[in-house]
């Protein structure tokens, strides 16, 4: 029984601590016209983003639907929790920008006191500015990518896009009287990044690159306070990206067979 026990914990240990370790993966910035040579080798990029909510319900007994649209701006790269150094956004005249559009839709329920959304469909879309004076802003009531309008754009280069958002992503936001002005958190997984030649000579390695990407943050404010019912807003927070690979169906295999282990020795525990 305990030998059980001890073997189905540690299999789930070992998982769920892979999972949660971030992959690493490497960038050539001399790619980038204007940049000098240098590898940098990150876990993350730190991303700082501003949207437009459009949420609509029907009735007061229909779900409610919304879509989210904006834009990022990468702030740095890190690795665990060190900031590395790197050209982004910095180093004068040899230095660069990366940012992305984004769009994620779904449906959001208002209970108690918290506000729950699901992401279920979606886009995403990594440039990078040349000369890091693209000028970008979020249109109130607009959707899709359309919603980020901008300017300079002529030096950006598309690095890649994904049009697939994955299960799981879903964002928690507490309520304070039926409504949020601030906090929550979410986590949105896009599926794998549709290269460029050059944003394949950008993100060179893992080669070929990871299979999804894992947005994940905290929003710092709703202007106005998130509602229920019909809603046009904006948000503002902080977020990182990390990239990674779906899980193998041997893995998945391997976490059902722990948890029939579990539930096995518990079962066997009980009749003791």
């Amino acid at each position: 029984m305990f030998k059980i026990k001890l073997i189905a914990s540690a299999a789930l240990a070992v998982l769920i601590g892979a999972a949660h370790a971030a992959p690493t993966f490497k960038v050539d910035e001399g790619v980038i016209p204007g940049a000098a040579a240098n590898i940098v080798t990150a876990d993350k990029i730190t991303l700082r983003y501003e949207a437009t909510i459009n949420q609509t319900q029907a009735n007061a007994a229909a779900p409610t639907f919304f879509t989210e649209s904006g834009f990022f701006n990468a702030s740095s790269y890190g690795l665990g929790n060190a900031v590395l150094n790197s050209q982004l956004n910095g180093f004068g005249a040899q230095g660069y920008s990366v940012y992305g559009l984004f769009t994620v839709s779904g449906n959001i329920s208002f209970a108690g006191t918290t506000a729950l959304a699901d992401f279920l469909t979606g886009s995403v879309a990594f440039y990078a500015d040349v000369n890091s004076n693209t000028g970008k802003n979020v249109t109130l009531g607009a959707t899709g990518l359309s919603a980020t309008t901008r300017t300079n754009t002529v030096d950006d280069i598309l690095l890649g896009t994904s049009d697939v958002v994955l299960a799981g992503s879903q964002a928690n936001v507490p309520l304070v009287g039926n409504q949020a002005a601030s906090g929550g958190s979410f986590v949105i997984n896009y599926g794998a990044l549709d290269l460029t030649d050059i944003g394949a000579a950008f993100f060179f390695d893992p080669s070929p690159f990871y299979l999804r990407i894992e947005v994940s943050g905290e929003n710092e404010s709703f202007n106005p306070a998130l509602t229920p019912g019909n809603y046009i807003g904006r948000a503002e927070g902080d977020a990182s990206a990390i990239f990674s690979d779906v899980p193998e169906p041997a893995s998945l295999a391997l976490v059902g067979a722990a948890l029939l282990g579990l539930g096995l020795a518990r079962r066997r525990s009980t009749k003791a």
